[in-house]
């Protein structure tokens, strides 16, 4: 990866469009994102300002980049454009790549979240296996799915799995991501959380033997409080399994997973049972936790 960094500084040294100044707002190359797999595939993509370029001249950059990069293998290429309506363009290469995680083959693309450490997130997810103590009588909610890794990988100890993720294009992934591994007994359901669990929670057939686990992994900021409501309100969710990279953000969805009920949180409060870290990020500050929930 050190390697495509100074290739990219070698490039941006050819270019007579000016570095992003974040003190005088001025400039358009802003920053540069790679991703690599354990096979060796490589996705590129730079990140510019796009409100200086008409045009004519974005053209000339995705040009640009595509002859400097010509000669690379296994590489895709995408710009992705901020300074207004967020977009990524796809510049050459495949669209996509494929990385393997706990023995199953995950479609990535550019715009895709994915665990940037591969074999640390295998033992996040087993963690997260382990904490959850799946059977298979349990309906697994993932909450927060994005392509569907949690609950492809955990499909297979569980009775089924339904899928939530609020961003379409991520869902789509997340189906396609099934179909490739021949997952049958999972359900992505595109939509807001807090509209999608009470749908997909009052369709589950009811029996003494019925045992409803939440996965939720968000991002950093954490679940909107309705989400944190919705969970609450139904009470056939027994548990939950928090995931976190920053447990300052989520602090008030912790505590109003187990406050007293009341009019903004009705059903029975979660009680905290258990919490570990995984050291997903070595040589950072930042780790992620696995927090476990019952009630």
């Amino acid at each position: 990866m050190i390697e495509e960094v100074k290739k990219f500084k070698d490039f941006l040294a050819t270019s007579t469009l000016p570095v992003y100044d974040n003190i005088a707002n001025t400039g358009v190359w802003k920053a540069l994102q790679i991703r690599t797999t354990e096979q060796q595939d490589i996705m590129i993509t730079p990140v510019v300002d796009k409100r200086s370029l008409d045009p004519e001249k974005l053209e000339e950059v995705k040009s640009s980049l595509k002859d400097f990069y010509s000669d690379k293998q296994k590489c895709s290429m995408f710009l992705k454009l901020v300074g207004g309506k967020e977009e990524v363009a796809h510049i050459d290469g495949p669209e996509f790549m494929l990385e393997k995680l706990c023995g199953y083959d995950f479609q990535i693309t550019s715009g895709s979240f994915f665990q940037v450490n591969t074999a640390g997130a295998e033992v996040l997810y087993q963690t997260i296996r382990e904490t959850a103590r799946l059977d298979d009588k349990t309906i697994l909610l993932d909450v927060c799915c994005g392509t569907g890794t949690i609950g492809i990988i955990l499909s297979k100890y569980v009775k089924c799995v339904h899928g939530i993720e609020i961003v379409e294009s991520a869902v789509d992934d997340a189906k396609k991501n099934a179909e490739r591994n021949k997952i049958e007994n999972v359900t992505f359901h595109a939509g807001n959380a807090k509209s999608v669990v009470p749908r997909v929670v009052n369709n589950i057939p009811k029996s003494p033997d019925t045992r409803i686990v939440a996965i939720v992994d968000p991002p950093r900021n954490g679940l909107h409080a309705d989400v944190i409501a919705c969970l609450r309100k139904n009470e056939m969710i027994a548990e939950v399994v928090y995931v976190s990279c920053d447990i300052k953000q989520i602090s008030d969805n912790i505590v109003n997973l187990c406050c007293p009920t009341s009019n903004r949180y009705l059903g029975d409060p979660f009680r905290f049972v258990s919490s570990v870290a995984v050291d997903l990020f070595p040589h950072t500050k930042r780790f992620e936790v696995i927090f476990h929930f019952q009630r």
